[in-house]
Formats: structure tokens, sequence, C-alpha cells
């Protein structure tokens, strides 16, 4: 079947398991992990300026990684059901092979 449709599926069902592996690393390097005190900051600009970065980049990674293992999750379930169709397309055939010969 040269131009018909088709599906790499390996390659699917590794960048699904590739990105739930970005997202548990990233998960591991938190920004919290570089929070100091403000005293630390030693000026109130960029105390705040650091506190809003903070934030704003705890939010990000939230919203990354969720929409990440939903993406995920997509890639591998798509993998699968095109695994899971081909073997019942297969099916068929070899029932109808199996079927046509007989007569």
């Amino acid at each position: 079947m040269g131009d018909g449709f088709s599906v790499d599926v390996d390659a699917l069902k590794d960048a699904g398991l590739g990105l739930s592996e970005l997202l548990v690393s990233l998960d591991e390097l938190a920004v919290e992990d570089i929070d100091c005190d403000r005293k630390f900051v030693g000026h109130e600009g960029l105390a705040d300026s650091y506190e809003s970065f903070c934030s704003r980049w705890h939010v990000g990674v939230e919203n990354l990684t969720k929409d990440g293992q939903e993406l995920s999750t997509r890639l591998i379930n798509a993998a699968g059901r095109y695994l899971a169709k081909d073997q019942e397309l297969a099916n068929t055939l070899n029932q109808f092979h199996a079927g046509g010969s007989g007569g």
C-alpha cells in the first residue's frame, strides 16, 4: 500500500512517552528551589520583580505540565487505537481471504 494513509505508531508512542519523561524532569526543576528570602535580594524593586517572576513561572509551568500530560496521553492513546484498528482490519481481511479460498 504505497500511496495509502499510514501512521508511524512507534513514533506516536515514543513522542507520548518522551513528553511524559520531559514533564517529570520539568517538575523536578521547580523554581521554588531557587527561592530566597527578600532580605537577601538587597533591593525592594528587584525583590518585587523576583517574586512576580517566580509566581508567573509557577503558573506557567503548571499550565504547561497539565497541557503536556494531556498531549502525552492523547499520543499514546492514538497509537493504541491505530494498533487495535490495524489488528481488526487484518483479522477481517484474513477471514475474508480464508472464506474466499474455500469456494
